[in-house]
């Protein structure tokens, strides 16, 4: 008979863990854990209050820093949660400038009926067979699965019944940012040049300066998109996440003519955030900094045990943040 290791405890019995680890906990924690659950309270957003040795690795057993509290940790849950809404915001409407673009200039250049689907119509790398291949599938597989929905009187099944075919400018409102992204991504050069000068010409006119915002930009703001915006409308721990890999930053640094900020390797919440300013109209950029800032403020006094900096250095929010956003 198979031993559980991680055997069912009752929410008294939870609370009374996090309190043997040192962590204070009052009654009303109670209504929490029955709501949202232990996993997603607890050891989501732990890891911050947690006692670390000189190397900075969690020291086993766990055991909480002094004075931490039930309610920090729920804060940081909290400020997470509000953190993802005001990011999907801004992310949602770059996902739709970019589908907008990707439709007309796609569309201008190729003109015939469904030459989305023709792999003539894509880059010619050898090296980008493969994924050009998986773009054709991924659009011809919603294409498939929305018109063959009965109940469902969606655009795609509309234009399939009454035209024969869909446009790219319908298609691309049912794709992924994945989608979105790869398309772009195995587009002609020409294409992805075109789509990076409109996005140039918008910040010209929205801040009166003119850059060049490049290919190879466009290619690594839609690494952070897309990887940000799973995580956000999954609810995945965000506040903290960062990307291992991926294109380098710099030549986002160098369009924004930024130079009193260190480029971190690993790209975070920060580095997401900046970036969108190459790519969001002026009045939408706005209102996601100003959206980040008040609720900075609003939660920079809701934590005692621990500095309110660890908070920001794990968003990768260096000192002069204000400055630079």
């Amino acid at each position: 008979m198979l031993v559980n290791a991680k055997p069912f405890k009752t929410h008294q019995q939870q609370l009374r863990v996090l309190r043997d680890r040192g962590l204070e906990v009052k009654s009303e924690a109670m209504r929490s854990l029955e709501q949202l659950g232990y996993y997603s309270i607890i050891n989501g957003y732990k890891w911050l209050f947690l006692q670390r040795n000189s190397s900075g690795k969690v020291i086993k057993p766990e055991h909480y820093v002094s004075g931490a509290t039930f309610d920090e940790i729920q804060s940081l849950y909290n400020f997470d949660k509000a953190l993802r809404s005001i990011l999907y915001d801004a992310l949602l409407e770059y996902e739709s400038n970019l589908a907008s673009a990707i439709s007309y200039r796609f569309s201008e250049k190729h003109q015939e009926e469904h030459a989305y689907l023709a792999m003539d119509n894509y880059s010619r790398d050898p090296r980008a067979v493969s994924s050009v291949v998986g773009t054709i599938s991924s659009l011809s597989y919603v294409i498939k699965q929305k018109s063959a929905k009965r109940q469902d009187n969606n655009a795609i099944k509309h234009y399939v019944n009454n035209h024969g075919h869909v446009p790219l400018w319908v298609l691309v409102n049912f794709l992924t940012f994945g989608d979105l992204n790869f398309f772009y991504q195995n587009s002609e050069s020409d294409i992805k040049i075109t789509i990076a000068e409109d996005f140039s010409l918008k910040y010209k006119r929205n801040y009166h300066k003119a850059i060049k915002v490049s290919v190879e930009t466009i290619e690594s703001i839609n690494h952070m998109v897309n990887h940000f915006r799973n995580a956000v409308a999954h609810g995945e721990i965000t506040y903290s996440k960062f990307l291992d890999k991926g294109p380098s930053f710099k030549q986002i640094k160098k369009e924004l003519n930024i130079s009193n900020f260190d480029v971190n390797s690993q790209k975070g919440v920060f580095e997401l955030v900046l970036s969108l300013k190459l790519v969001l109209g002026k009045q939408t950029y706005k209102q996601l900094t100003n959206n980040i800032l008040k609720l900075l403020k609003n939660y920079e006094n809701k934590f005692s045990s621990v500095e309110f900096s660890a908070i920001l250095h794990d968003m990768h929010f260096p000192i002069n943040y204000k400055d630079l956003l």
